[in-house]
């Protein structure tokens, strides 16, 4: 079993979720996977892509895993009975800043088209520069 999430938004620490998280994680570390990182007002999505998206990877024993994805899957809007899912859970490939691989992490990515949505994409500032939110 997986037993890190990683994320670029509303639960990175100093964000507005940060105290939803149902247990303390074993380490954070801030890190990045490769995607497609969208902006709005209210909160940001991620796709698929090959921009590099600087986030944050939690890291959580075994027996916290079943307890985190439960709360973070109804906070994402995933899996939850009679409803479309807002975001899908996905497992992304996550790297350390200087680029040395983490592992595989949990990821939430956006389920239907951000620009859709009022979203817009965040562009890096240079070929291979991260984007991050906010």
């Amino acid at each position: 079993m997986l037993t890190s999430v990683f994320v670029y938004g509303t639960l990175k620490r100093g964000q507005c979720r940060e105290s939803l998280w149902p247990c303390a994680p074993q380490s954070i570390q801030v890190a990045w996977t490769r995607g497609t990182l969208f902006d709005r007002h209210d909160y940001p999505a991620m796709q698929a892509g090959e921009d590099r998206v600087l986030g944050e990877f939690w890291s959580f024993t075994d027996d916290q895993m079943p307890q985190v994805l439960r709360v973070l899957d109804q906070i994402e809007g995933t899996n939850q009975p009679g409803f479309d899912d807002l975001y899908h859970r996905v497992r992304v490939e996550v790297h350390t800043i200087d680029g040395q691989p983490l592992g595989t992490a949990f990821g939430y990515h956006y389920a239907t088209d951000p620009l859709g949505d009022g979203f817009t994409r965040v562009v890096p500032a240079e070929p291979d520069a991260w984007v991050q939110w906010p």
